[in-house]
């Protein structure tokens, strides 16, 4: 049945073709006829021709209707993913914010020195009391623990010595003489507080089999 109809239709357009020297115009297909073809067309043929036109109008504006819709949808989803970026960075910036300045504190705390050269006049103490070095002049033991191999007395540094200054907080700490657990974690580098000797018995128990004996040259860990 459907192959009788697509001859005869094959056959109509023959006819047409025939009749009137115009190729049928396809409209569904993009055909159209030109103002010289449609004048050959009869009464019927144009008004078929012009119904066909009216029926892609409307196929063509069902289609521009859902992609308006797709359109919209779109749009939609871009602004509700833009609300959401914003948000986000709203609460990005304090963050942002916040690690710029610890860059900052970063930069400033990788300037500091982790050398000095002994000037006239300077002692343990005051070194320690510089501002970029410890701020603190009652810290200078620290700088004297760091350069034992080359300090004897506290009291007796030297012109162009250059002294190691430690910074941050020791992971490891070398016992050296006359060192016990409590005067360790007494150190202000340590815990500053006797009391938390412990923590550093709890960290070397398999190398410390007695909290009141240990030796030189032991490095112990400093739990944090």
């Amino acid at each position: 049945m459907k192959t009788r109809l697509i001859i005869m239709l094959a056959a109509l357009s023959l006819v047409v073709t025939l009749a009137t020297g115009v190729l049928a115009a396809d409209v569904s297909k993009g055909q159209f006829y030109t103002e010289e073809e449609y004048q050959k067309l009869s009464g019927d043929e144009r008004e078929a021709y012009c119904a066909s036109l009216a029926g892609e109008m409307d196929k063509q504006k069902d289609m521009l209707s859902d992609y308006q819709g797709q359109l919209d949808a779109e749009q939609k989803a871009v602004a509700d993913l833009k609300a959401k970026i914003a948000k986000v960075d709203a609460e990005l910036n304090p963050m942002k914010a916040e690690a710029a300045k610890l860059q900052k504190e970063i930069d400033y705390y990788n300037s500091l020195p982790t050398k000095w050269t002994v000037k006239y006049g300077e002692s343990l103490y005051k070194i320690s009391g510089y501002e970029e070095i410890y701020a603190d002049g009652t810290k200078w033991p620290r700088i004297y623990r760091a350069n034992r191999d080359q300090i004897e007395d506290p009291n007796l540094i030297y012109v162009d010595q250059v002294l190691a200054i430690p910074r941050g907080l020791p992971m490891k700490y070398t016992v050296v003489a006359d060192d016990y657990l409590g005067k360790i974690a007494g150190y202000w580098e340590i815990y500053g507080n006797w009391r938390q000797w412990t923590r550093i018995y709890e960290a070397n128990k398999d190398k410390i089999s007695d909290p009141d004996m240990i030796h030189p040259d032991q490095v112990l860990d400093i739990p944090r």
